[in-house]
């Protein structure tokens, strides 16, 4: 009984992966998408540079799900959890424009981290310390690319 009820969570929250990734993905290249056809003519440096990041986390979360490592120590298992990172950056900074959109695909891939963690029974703590470290990482990298182009 208990090798049935471990078997359904365990494809219960492989489920919540997909899901959360996909949505999380999706969402990502919506907003993308949106502003920058609003932006067309001032899409360089950072604007563009910030769009193609934002597109690449979410097509690199989705290769973490396929890939699907059930290594205990896996760097692939804190993807979703950096990816959710990064985004918060933008979520703060970029609050008045893309931020509130990027919002739940922030949470989705913090989701999909977080099922994954569950599923491969890995502790979410750790990866939420790497989350809050590429938050603060983008943050820096954000202002520095805002230093040097006013330069």
């Amino acid at each position: 009984m208990n090798q049935v009820t471990t078997s359904t969570r365990q494809k219960v929250l492989r489920l919540l992966e997909w899901v959360f990734a996909v949505l999380g993905t999706a969402v990502c290249e919506v907003a993308v998408i949106f502003f920058a056809s609003q932006q067309l003519d001032a899409l360089w440096p950072a604007p563009g540079f910030y769009f193609i990041e934002i597109v690449l986390f979410g097509v690199l979360v989705v290769v973490n799900l396929i890939k699907d490592t059930n290594l205990p120590g896996a760097i692939w298992g804190a993807i979703p959890w950096v990816a959710g990172g990064v985004l918060l950056a933008f979520v703060i900074l970029a609050g008045f424009t893309i931020g509130p959109l990027l919002f739940p695909a922030m949470l989705a891939f913090w989701l999909a981290g977080a099922a994954a963690d569950l599923r491969q029974r890995r502790g979410l703590a750790r990866h939420f310390g790497l989350a809050v470290i590429a938050a603060l990482f983008q943050g820096a990298l954000i202002f520095a690319i805002l230093f040097l182009s006013r330069l």
